[in-house]
């Protein structure tokens, strides 16, 4: 009887499976480890989340119990400064434990307006210019930056005010907010003795925002300038 060969041929699909199986053969042990990997990392990623979510959550009703009291203390007529400074350090502690979130992202802010109504102007200071620094497009910025500059004024620390000033002309002097930083920086020139950049600034805010209320300080301020001139002649 004559012999034959005899050849399987196969489609695409059943060479690719039997392709599949043979590599799957080969190397099981890393394929199997790499799917337990993916799971793990699957797992922690959903821990992760819900970990933050749970830590956020728990922030929220606790900075919120706080401003709740702080506001009632605020109101109240009767109420004890120590009693204001230890809700401080509640928010405070609060504040600096958070690695996240809202209270993470805004708590400087928050706290500086605090520390700046109870009249701690170097703490509020230092809590606006780190808010500044760790949010540098946040809206909240240009605020954070001239509430600081003005808690400096308050504690005579005028150099730094002028700092201050300085870089938000540098940042936002072509902004809305521009009549205003132009009419500090003219103050602080004068303050400094520097007469000529003063009126140069308060001419800034005259020309660049004719309509703004600091439009009309600054006018004053120059009426001013120029009488104490004549005064001194």
């Amino acid at each position: 009887m004559e012999k034959r060969n005899i050849q399987i041929e196969r489609n695409i699909i059943e060479a690719s499976l039997m392709s599949a199986k043979d590599v799957f053969k080969r190397y099981k042990k890393i394929i199997a480890y790499s799917i337990i990997a993916l799971i793990s990392i699957f797992f922690v990623f959903i821990g992760s989340y819900l970990y933050y979510e749970h830590r956020t959550r728990r922030e929220m009703v606790k900075f919120e119990e706080i401003m709740e009291k702080y506001r009632a203390l605020v109101k109240s007529k009767d109420v004890s400064p120590i009693t204001v400074s230890m809700t401080i350090d509640q928010m405070r502690t609060l504040v600096d434990s958070s690695q996240w979130g809202f209270v993470n992202r805004m708590g400087n802010y928050i706290l500086g307006g605090m520390y700046f109504n109870n009249q701690n102007y170097s703490e509020a200071r230092r809590r606006y210019v780190e808010f500044a620094e760790e949010n540098p497009k946040s809206d909240f910025s240009i605020l954070a930056l001239q509430k600081a500059a003005v808690a400096a004024e308050y504690i005579g620390d005028y150099d730094d005010a002028f700092r201050l000033y300085k870089k938000l002309e540098e940042n936002f002097g072509n902004t809305e907010f521009g009549d205003q930083i132009y009419y500090d920086c003219a103050r602080m020139y004068q303050k400094k003795g520097d007469l000529f950049k003063a009126r140069e600034y308060f001419r800034k805010v005259i020309t660049s925002h004719p309509r703004s209320i600091f439009s009309l300080r600054a006018r004053h301020r120059l009426f001013l300038l120029s009488y104490q001139e004549k005064n001194l002649k």
